[in-house]
């Protein structure tokens, strides 16, 4: 009973001091470990819903020739109010941004902030 005991205990030990030198990546090849050699560091950028509502605007307004004032107001028709919806303006605000750079939509929070990120 006492070497069955003994038996897992040392297994037991074993098998957590392998887990432990695998997670720091000293054993096991690295695994996905922030500094191993084949990983890729990304550069991020995060922009309010304010920040992404100028972009889709100045983006339908250039598209349709709308002039856009010095102080940045621009007088859209009212017969544009349906491209002006955010379910419709939201898409075309994440294409400007990822065409602007090589960035890569990643998510947003619930405060209306959107990551974006793109490789270093």
């Amino acid at each position: 009973m006492k070497n069955t005991f003994l038996v897992l205990l040392v297994v037991t030990l074993l098998v957590s001091f392998v887990s432990l030198l695998s997670s720091l990546g000293l054993l096991g090849g690295g695994g996905s470990t922030a500094g191993s050699a084949g990983s890729v560091t990304y550069e991020y950028k995060a922009l309010s819903g304010q920040e992404m509502d100028v972009i889709g605007f100045r983006a339908v307004a250039k598209a349709n020739d709308i002039p856009i004032s010095e102080e940045g107001e621009i007088s859209f028709p009212k017969e544009m109010a349906d491209q002006l919806v955010k379910t419709r303006l939201l898409p075309r605000e994440i294409q400007e941004v990822e065409n602007d750079g090589g960035w890569e939509f990643v998510s947003v929070t619930a405060d209306s902030v959107y990551i974006f990120r793109r490789a270093k």
